[in-house]
């Protein structure tokens, strides 16, 4: 059968289970590196006539304030897309109501839910194009390569605050999210670890030890 040239481009990655035979399992995910930024967003809907320049983005800047606004006072955010609202945590167990306190609350980042029109709407057109399977490096291959390793490494350290993250070395590096971060885990082990792990709000991040 030829390979099929167009439809929504994907790639095949590795998991960490196994089969009842022992075989890998695979999963198919997005292309790790096929991502657009709000601001290429803006201009094209700017080139199409849709928006003025910077309308998109005061409009979203309003929204955003006010979204933060109404989570921030316990409400659910209905919009178009979908509704956001609070993800919430306990710190202990508790087993009775009676004893839950309110001091026994975290939280746990956003929730969203997308509205059935908008799930719909990207239903249909994932429907009409199919997929394209798009073959890349295998993973085992690509962190194989030590100097390909670094030299993704250093493109995804914020140039300022000296730290990656999983998704950003995914980004430069072509891995899966399991490999990116099994990959990053070991530059943190030794007695003279590449990189150091810490937590920063609710997010994993992965520190040069040295400059």
């Amino acid at each position: 059968m030829p390979r099929k040239k167009d439809g929504l481009p994907f790639e095949v990655h590795r998991s960490p289970k196994a089969s009842e035979d022992g075989s890998v399992i695979l999963y198919a995910s997005p292309l790790s590196d096929c991502s657009i930024g709000f601001s290429k967003i803006e201009e094209f809907l700017s080139l199409k006539n849709a928006v003025s320049k910077g309308e998109l983005q005061r409009s979203f800047d309003a929204f955003l304030d006010e979204c933060v606004r109404w989570l921030g006072m316990g409400y659910r955010v209905q919009t178009p897309l979908g509704v956001f609202s609070l993800k919430l945590g306990m710190k202990r167990t508790v087993t009775n109501p009676r004893e839950v306190r309110h001091d026994d609350v975290e939280f746990k980042g956003i929730e969203f839910r997308p509205s059935a029109e908008f799930s719909k709407s990207v239903r249909d057109i994932v429907g009409r194009k199919g997929f394209r399977y798009v073959h890349k490096a295998d993973s085992t291959v690509l962190m194989a390569n030590e100097t390909y390793m670094m030299k993704s490494l250093k493109e995804s350290i914020h140039p300022e605050e000296g730290y990656t993250t999983v998704s950003n070395f995914m980004l430069h590096s072509g891995l899966s999210k399991y490999a990116a971060t099994k990959q990053l885990k070991q530059w943190c082990l030794g007695p003279h670890p590449r990189l150091r792990q810490r937590k920063l709000g609710h997010s994993i991040i992965y520190e040069l030890t040295e400059p």
